[in-house]
């Protein structure tokens, strides 16, 4: 007797036909099947059916803003506002850089826009739902990613380099001091001699605390001005949060989730951004997320580079918009951090050019990108004095023809823009 297998998904046929774009039917050939039990049977190929969406760039860009919480009446208020955009993107980076005000700050005052720092304070030092680790650089994530954060603090000891330090007898010396004191920066400890085998030559101390903390004994329990405040773990940590290290399977699928959600549309290449995840376990989470019809490939029209994946659900609830709204956003927000992404779905190249020397430097020293609607239009380098309370404005530049409209909504964002950055008035030295 001869026995068959076939498999294929139940979808609607329904999707061919709606939804936003047209839709194609994908093939995927999985395996093959013959007689059970005899070696040289036949071959015969089995197809998966999967569902393609394609989309136009327009639509693409409309998508991903809606997901980054930055389409037009998405804007969210207050502290809770603020916790419900940084569980939303994942993560926000932190930046020491206070040309403008700070990343961290701006990010988030770009989707909240009675955004105040002390409320970012409130959530962290008292409310302990966000903390201080590592997304692909230093961030506030949401403290339910914490138990995420133990794989890639169990695998510190592994590494070599800028976090990797080995001297026990300091280790214990800053944990009793800590224990004993309760939360202390770095500066609070005495340094020695700073040594050649160490990273940017800083005091071997510095490093100890840092291991510690990227190794996750210590955790931050707060931050005076830029500098943080360490604390024993388990003085900082919130009871009943789980502390158990997940598997790379685990971890993976949270980082395919957490971008899919936060991006809207992502490639493989894109995902878990400078983490050190192999693609191949990216790859085993959207193909269970796609056998399980969560998830769709899509292309964007006029991209041959894909294809980009993208939340069914996600999908199917967003609509596009007309009205247009005006951003003037930091170098560090998530929209933008991955340039190559930047450039070839918006069709906007951009350099933060603060890390070059002034003579290499083709714009300014602190861009921010100018978004109006679902298009990148221009960038404006600007400086905020604390001390006059004046926004100068160094150089503005559009990228094509302006309307009246436009610059009346980039005059209005920047008067904003200048409070927000605690200036009274806008200086413009072109």
């Amino acid at each position: 007797m001869t026995l068959l297998f076939w498999q294929m998904f139940d979808f609607q046929v329904s999707k061919l036909f709606f939804g936003q774009g047209k839709s194609i039917i994908f093939f995927d050939q999985l395996f093959n099947f013959g007689k059970v039990g005899e070696p040289n049977a036949e071959i015969l190929p089995i197809y998966y059916f999967y569902l393609m969406q394609i989309l136009s760039k327009n639509t693409a860009h409309q998508f991903i803003l809606h997901s980054q919480g930055l389409a037009p009446g998405q804007s969210r208020s207050g502290k809770s506002g603020v916790l419900q955009t940084i569980r939303d993107l994942g993560y926000v980076q932190i930046d020491t850089i206070s040309v403008v005000e700070r990343a961290h700050h701006h990010v988030l005052w770009t989707r909240v826009p009675d955004y105040e720092p002390a409320q970012l304070r409130a959530l962290d030092e008292e409310d302990r739902a966000v903390f201080d680790y590592w997304a692909h650089a230093a961030s506030y994530l949401p403290m339910e990613y914490y138990p995420y954060s133990l794989y890639s603090k169990s695998r510190i000891d592994e590494g070599s380099g800028f976090w990797r330090i080995t001297d026990p007898t300091l280790e214990k010396y800053v944990l009793d001091r800590i224990g004993k004191e309760g939360p202390l920066m770095s500066k609070d400890f005495k340094k020695e001699k700073n040594r050649s085998d160490l990273p940017w030559r800083l005091p071997a101390i510095n490093m100890v605390i840092r291991q510690l903390f990227m190794r996750g004994e210590l955790m931050v329990a707060g931050r005076r001005g830029m500098q943080k405040c360490y604390d024993l773990t388990d003085r900082v940590l919130p009871a009943g949060v789980s502390t158990k290290i997940p598997t790379v399977g685990e971890y993976a699928e949270h980082i395919v989730r957490r971008d899919l959600r936060a991006h809207g549309l992502v490639k493989l290449s894109e995902m878990g951004h400078l983490l050190r995840v192999k693609r191949k376990e990216y790859q085993i989470v959207l193909q269970k997320m796609m056998d399980a019809g969560d998830v769709l490939e899509v292309e964007i029209k006029g991209i041959n580079d894909g294809p980009y994946f993208a939340f069914k659900d996600q999908l199917d609830a967003f609509s596009p918009f007309k009205k247009k709204t005006f951003h003037i956003l930091s170098p560090f927000d998530n929209l933008i951090i991955q340039r190559r992404r930047l450039a070839e779905i918006f069709d906007f190249d951009y350099t933060l050019e603060c890390y070059v020397t002034a003579a290499k430097r083709k714009f300014g020293y602190f861009g921010l990108p100018l978004l109006y609607g679902h298009q990148f239009v221009g960038l404006l380098d600007a400086k905020a004095d604390r001390k006059t309370k004046t926004l100068h404005i160094k150089k503005l530049e559009w990228t094509g023809k302006t309307s009246q409209t436009l610059l009346r909504a980039f005059d209005k964002k920047l008067k904003a823009f200048a409070r927000f950055c605690g200036c009274d008035e806008v200086f413009n030295e072109e």
